[in-house]
């Protein structure tokens, strides 16, 4: 594709930014399928996680020989912490960003097909576009996925209970990546899941239904996706066994991180944006209903409040009730 700008056009530049940790057996084939993108106006910035493998060694290699692609090692400080330090390290000469994994396979049209989205809107808007994804095995072979994975809206009402953001699919705008660099919070649950949240908080969220990305799945994932109904169940089973409480301090973070009102901003010198009245009510009675009953049910019967599917929407209801989201 000729990514050369009409007249008048500027072609906008990209900085992609991966983390790798023990990435030897897959990285080779995610860094050719970049390089390989129909959209060839980009740079890589990589954060080794402190791989005991030979992952720096062929990511050198690849810097070697690549002028676009540049990396660092940092110490293992986890997926989460390890790409908001990219975050941190992100080139602000750019006009979009792009998150990569280490063991995906991009399609060709990856960047261009989120780039013609991200054009549609202001500059000045904090704007997230993410995708669906193709669930591949081991080998890259298609797999028969009998959950549904349809998703219908993104709100900031959904963001605080559910993430709809694959972080390997998501590209953001410089006005995101800047609101998001100023407020680096202590805790999340994933960091894709902070871009959901930021972006439908004080911006907006495109979803893409259609697939430019292998996504695979194998033992060593952070996280996968769910692919059958017996995995589904199996995960609720167990996540309902276990202590809960991530969403709820996860909203807690996201509320003093982006809170005037709070030590933390006072300290940093740094105003966050303003939270609207209706975003602001929704935070706070997701936090309120952790104690107390009356809020439980108000929280229940939020339509606001829910998840992409039916299903999901009724364990989400369940999970408030007892008071463990």
């Amino acid at each position: 594709k000729n990514t050369e700008p009409l007249s008048g056009e500027r072609i906008m530049n990209i900085q992609i930014l991966m983390s790798t940790y023990n990435g030897e057996k897959y990285i080779r084939t995610q860094l050719n399928s970049i390089l390989e993108q129909e959209y060839q106006d980009f740079d890589l910035l990589i954060r080794d996680d402190g791989s005991t493998d030979h992952t720096c060694e062929i990511i050198k290699e690849y810097a070697e020989n690549y002028p676009n692609i540049t990396w660092y090692a940092g110490e293992n400080l986890g997926v989460q912490k390890s790409f908001f330090d990219l975050i941190l390290k992100a080139n602000l000469e750019k006009d979009y960003y792009a998150f990569a994994d280490q063991d995906d396979k991009w399609l060709p049209g990856k960047i261009s097909r989120a780039v013609s989205i991200l054009d549609t809107y202001s500059e000045v808007i904090p704007v997230l576009y993410c995708s669906d994804k193709i669930i591949v095995d081991e080998e890259l072979r298609p797999l028969k996925i009998t959950v549904s994975r349809v998703m219908k809206k993104p709100s900031f009402g959904n963001a605080l209970v559910q993430d709809m953001c694959t972080g390997c699919t998501a590209v953001i705008n410089k006005a995101l990546l800047t609101l998001m660099r100023n407020r680096i919070p202590d805790y999340v649950i994933m960091h894709d899941w902070w871009f959901y949240l930021t972006a439908s908080c004080f911006g907006e969220v495109y979803y893409d239904e259609k697939s430019y990305i292998l996504y695979r799945q194998h033992g060593n994932n952070t996280s996968g996706a769910m692919v059958s109904r017996h995995e589904l169940i199996r995960y609720r089973i167990q996540q309902l066994s276990k202590p809960r409480g991530e969403i709820y301090r996860q909203a807690q973070t996201f509320l003093e991180v982006f809170n005037r009102k709070s030590p933390k901003c006072e300290k940093s010198g740094v105003n966050p944006p303003t939270i609207s009245p209706t975003n602001r009510e929704l935070i706070t009675d997701l936090l309120k209903s952790r104690v107390n009953p009356v809020y439980r049910l108000k929280v229940i019967m939020n339509p606001r409040f829910f998840r992409q599917k039916t299903s999901d929407n009724l364990v989400l209801k369940l999970i408030i009730l007892i008071g463990k989201l």
